[in-house]
């Protein structure tokens, strides 16, 4: 954090000069007019106002003149004024030559007609003169910010400054234009829309450094000033509108108050006023708008930041530092923008929104720190799901075992009762042949018979639930008659009077044969067991062409209805069958089945009478 600020501080503390070269006497005064009406010969009686260093009127209207007191080194000295900075408008040149005025005409308006410095400043040759004092006068008309930066020098010094100069605007640029090809790079990787948006704010600030300094008119030299202009106002408005734009896109994860969002559509919709007032020749009072659309964003970034509740706290720290510094050195540049301060001279800061020095790159480091960390936390998240991954395959690798474990027990158990069982069975046939034959009752032994079933029984469903489990209903599936299906099940019921069975003509399943049969055989055992009139309706069709539907329904006594929630939960059984034989687990094996073979089971109760329905996919 400490090296972000120190690196932030170093890019907005970059040293100009200002003051005139050593040897020269520059006393400078300055008389503004919010109309066009003077001339050269009756502003000389005006009362002017003077001033060091770099005259700062913010944005104004109408004239200016600045008088510029010139004592030369030594006589016969070629000497240079340098006027700057570029985007101002019109500058007319005055020095009075054999008892009469000469102009040379100046600004980026007549950059096409007037030679110009080498470097992004003015230049105007001053006649050599003597020791004594000359005093030039210098008009200034602009739509910009009226911030004017006078230097003397000798022509010799002319290349060597300018040099300088052009060299610090390379490096400007150069920073800027990185910035952007970088920017894209981690575009095409991340694809964020913080990168998205901090693409066209790097492009904009190219376009303005461009603007400000020149070199829009060295690669569009078909285009006229006045659009020039137009394009260099627009990209500083737009500058800010995506600088507001970021900053949203920052704080919305975090979910700032809806003052903070409130502000935010405020400042967009005055940045399209602003829009709007440079393209309609407004670009006076929109560009000072703008410079306040531009602190007001950084100020109540500061507040979003402070009061976003969900918000990292070393995030937090690290914006709202970031944030406060540039409040801080923007709230500077917007007192110099309005004309209020001018003891900034030598500080070498920023003077604008159109300064050249602003080449984006402290919004880029919070950015791409901002990009960074979410990366970092994108990947730390990932990690984290992989181990939570790999832990839960463990478990469930465990929970396989175990659950692989309790199925083979349970078929030992299942095959180890099933063999005295079936002794136990033969020798009960042997005895009810002994007692038929010798008279004696049957009772007690018919008694043990049934415990016998009964266990039997409940063996097989306990069976029947493991191979469920573990069986595969899609790999055996095959056609099946409904007819012939209903024919096997009720070879089972001697007393077919009590069964209403509709079959459609052709219908047929398409499942496993086992599952199937294990489906319709509990449904019909279950509505013998529990129908209270005997009665039982059985429906099926093919209702569409890839579902066969089959239908059951019994009336069942009154205060003996089942809770349908538990319905279809193992050994669930009704109080008022309790003493009845059963487990309650014939439901819950049609609900697997079902599950298995991708088919649904539906229940419903209509007066007494309950419904399933089982619709099986062809």
């Amino acid at each position: 954090m400490k090296r972000l600020l120190c690196l932030l501080l170093l890019l907005l503390f970059q040293v100009s000069v200002h003051a005139a070269a050593v040897g020269y006497r520059l006393d400078t005064a300055y008389y503004h007019s919010d109309t066009s009406k003077h001339t050269i010969n009756d502003v000389q009686s005006l009362a002017f106002t003077p001033y060091e260093g770099t005259l700062r009127l913010g944005f104004t209207k109408g004239e200016t003149w600045v008088r510029l007191q010139i004592t030369a080194p030594q006589a016969n000295t070629s000497t240079v004024l340098r006027v700057g900075p570029y985007f101002l408008d019109d500058l007319t040149f005055y020095e009075q030559r054999g008892g009469r005025w000469i102009t040379q005409q100046g600004g980026d308006r007549h950059v096409e007609q007037t030679p110009n410095c080498p470097d992004d400043l003015y230049c105007f040759g001053l006649s050599a003169f003597d020791g004594a004092a000359t005093t030039v006068y210098l008009k200034v008309q602009t739509t910009s910010v009226r911030m004017v930066e006078t230097l003397v020098m000798t022509a010799d010094e002319v290349i060597p400054s300018a040099i300088v100069r052009i060299k610090r605007m390379t490096v400007s640029l150069t920073l800027a234009a990185a910035l952007l090809v970088l920017s894209l790079a981690f575009f095409l990787i991340e694809r964020s829309r913080l990168l998205h948006l901090y693409c066209w704010f790097q492009a904009s600030v190219i376009l303005s450094i461009a603007a400000t300094t020149g070199l829009l008119a060295q690669w569009l030299p078909f285009v006229s000033a006045e659009t020039r202009n137009d394009l260099a106002n627009m990209a500083q408005v737009v500058r800010v509108a995506l600088m507001v734009l970021l900053g949203w896109v920052v704080l919305k994860p975090w979910k700032p108050v809806a003052a903070y969002r409130a502000a935010v559509v405020l400042m967009l919709a005055g940045c399209g006023v602003n829009l709007y007032g440079v393209l309609t020749e407004h670009a006076v009072w929109a560009l000072k708008f703008n410079a306040i659309v531009l602190w007001l964003n950084t100020l109540v970034l500061v507040l979003g930041v402070w009061s976003a509740g969900h918000i990292a706290p070393q995030l937090k720290k690290i914006l709202l530092s970031s944030f406060l510094i540039f409040l801080f050195f923007v709230s500077l540049g917007l007192y110099a923008s309005l004309g209020l301060v001018w003891w900034r001279d030598h500080m070498g800061l920023f003077q604008s929104i159109a300064d050249w020095r602003l080449n984006g790159v402290p919004v880029g480091i919070v950015v791409f720190w901002i990009v960074a960390s979410e990366k970092s936390n994108r990947k730390l998240q990932k990690l984290q799901e992989l181990q939570d991954l790999q832990i839960e395959a463990a478990q469930s690798k465990a929970h396989q075992e175990k659950l692989k474990e309790r199925r083979d027990l349970i078929d030992m158990l299942t095959h180890e009762l099933k063999t005295p069982l079936g002794t136990i069975k033969f020798a009960l046939a042997s005895l009810k042949r002994a007692a038929k034959s010798q008279g004696e009752s049957l009772e007690r032994v018919q008694h043990i018979d049934a415990s016998v079933n009964r266990m039997d029984a409940m063996i097989e469903h306990v069976a029947l639930s493991n191979k469920i489990e573990r069986h595969d209903a899609h790999d055996a599936a095959e056609a099946i008659s409904a007819q012939e299906l209903m024919n096997v099940v009720m070879q089972e019921y001697r007393d077919e009077d009590r069964f209403e069975v509709s079959i459609q003509e052709g219908a047929s399943f398409y499942a496993d044969p086992h599952f199937l049969a294990l489906i319709v055989e509990n449904l019909v055992s279950n509505a013998v067991k529990y129908a209270a009139d005997g009665k039982i309706k059985i429906t099926i069709t093919n209702e569409t062409p890839s579902e066969t539907c089959f239908r059951i329904s019994n009336r069942v006594a009154e205060g003996s209805l089942p809770d349908e929630h538990r319905l279809f939960e193992r050994y669930y059984r009704h109080p008022n069958f309790q003493n009845h034989p059963g487990m309650g687990i014939g439901l819950s094996l049609v609900h697997s089945a079902a599950e298995k073979m991708g088919a649904t089971v539906h229940y419903r109760k209509v007066d007494g009478e309950v419904f399933f329905e089982v619709r099986i996919p062809c």
